[in-house]
């Protein structure tokens, strides 16, 4: 029968585990990340402002178009409130995350790398302003509707 107090040759060696007081080193999951800033989506800011523009064209031209009862506005105010939530969170998440790197876009002849290959500036403009511009594209088509009908 083997001694008790003696240790098991086939056992493992304890592992010495570190206490939650030692600092951590931080890992990231991004392996874009250098020096704590963050690759992020890398659009430029004229983007995100000309999304933003598009969708106040539209609910100033959609409001100006039906606005006429106390329903169609607030239906319209609540709408908006929405669309300006989502530029908000989207804001707000931004300063969370802390710093980025500067778009690629923003250098003269930038390209974006993405899954289907480098795209310049006109290009992801196109694909990431398509809805937005005609949504602006919509309200103010409401707009010259209501003027021309004469209501």
């Amino acid at each position: 029968m083997p001694d008790p107090v003696s240790p098991d040759p086939v056992a493992p060696a304890p592992v010495s585990r570190p206490s939650p007081a030692r600092s951590v080193v931080h890992l990231s999951n991004d392996p874009y990340e250098v020096n704590g800033m963050q690759a992020g989506f890398q659009l430029p800011r004229w983007v995100w402002r000309s999304m933003f523009a598009c969708y106040a064209i539209f609910f100033l031209g959609l409001g100006a178009a039906t606005g006429r009862d106390t329903a169609t506005i607030f239906m319209l105010v609540v709408s908006a409130l929405y669309a300006l939530m989502y530029f908000a969170t989207a804001g707000i998440l931004h300063a969370q995350k802390g710093p980025e790197h500067a778009s690629p876009l923003d250098r003269v002849g930038g390209m974006l790398d993405t899954w289907t290959g480098p795209m310049d500036g006109q290009t992801v403009a196109a694909q990431i302003l398509a809805v937005p511009a005609g949504f602006a594209f919509l309200g103010v088509t409401f707009l010259i509707v209501r003027w021309t009908a004469g209501f």
